[in-house]
């Protein structure tokens, strides 16, 4: 399969796309919100997201296989962003493969909490699933014909009313079992998606520069390695936080 060299991409689209009023509300990391999101985004009902109560082998064997996408919600802290700095300065100095297929699009900073529902559209987009015909799909396809770059595609995405009402719906819904914080609310949590594309486990993050590539998986292997790359790089930067959450996406047989 054709690979690339995916390198950070300043290039910016002149003419501004329009805007929605108002930045995005933040999804709860609940399969229930992420169910409701993913099947108005087109999801067939044949996939599901569903929680991941522990990293540990015997605890990850009560996922259904097979486990097509997950996202973690893990805490911000300095420890995080030093770690953050330190991947991106090694990829930016050794490179790394990135697989054509890769649908990418960086967080903007105008659009708010929107990182859980940048999180599912990473995983939406990359399962390899057929999404059912909506805007999501209608999004990527036309991002993909137009070889938008991951910073129009993010910018680009401020302007789809669909996209957000229904991140927003989701938010608010009654599934939700916390209070929806503000628009305006500083959230000290980030959402993050994980994929597996052409054998090799990407991770897929709006505020990074680029996907990150940790290396092969496979089918039987995915979760297991996502739980791993979670321990390794993420739950061993604050070891005593407990609030890391991982919830996994699921294709029925």
């Amino acid at each position: 399969s054709k690979k690339r060299k995916f390198l950070e991409n300043s290039t910016r689209n002149m003419s501004e796309p329009k805007k929605v009023e108002g930045k995005w509300l933040p999804l709860e990391s609940n399969p229930q919100v992420l169910n409701k999101f993913a099947y108005e985004m087109g999801l067939p009902k044949s996939c599901a997201w569903g929680d991941v109560y522990g990293f540990d082998a015997d605890l990850l064997a009560f996922v259904p296989q097979p486990v097509i996408a997950a996202v973690l919600l893990f805490p911000c802290s300095d420890n995080m962003s030093k770690f953050k700095q330190i991947q991106h300065d090694r990829v930016q100095k050794d490179g790394q493969e990135v697989s054509d297929s890769v649908f990418y699009l960086k967080q903007q900073d105008t659009i708010g909490n929107a990182c859980g529902t940048i999180a599912t559209i990473h995983a939406l987009s990359n399962c390899g699933v057929e999404l059912d015909d909506g805007v999501l799909k209608s999004f990527i396809e036309s991002s993909k014909k137009s070889k938008r770059t991951p910073d129009e595609i993010g910018s680009d995405l401020l302007g789809v009313e669909g996209i957000r009402c229904a991140s927003d719906d989701s938010a608010e819904s009654k599934d939700a079992q916390t209070d929806t914080p503000s628009r305006e609310d500083k959230l000290n949590a980030h959402f993050i998606a994980f994929v597996r594309i052409e054998n090799f486990l990407y991770e897929m993050d709006g505020r990074k520069a680029f996907p990150i590539n940790h290396g092969a998986t496979s089918d039987q292997s995915f979760l297991t390695d996502v739980a791993r790359v979670v321990k390794e790089c993420f739950i061993s930067q604050d070891p005593t936080n407990l609030r890391f959450n991982l919830c996994a996406l699921s294709k029925n047989q």
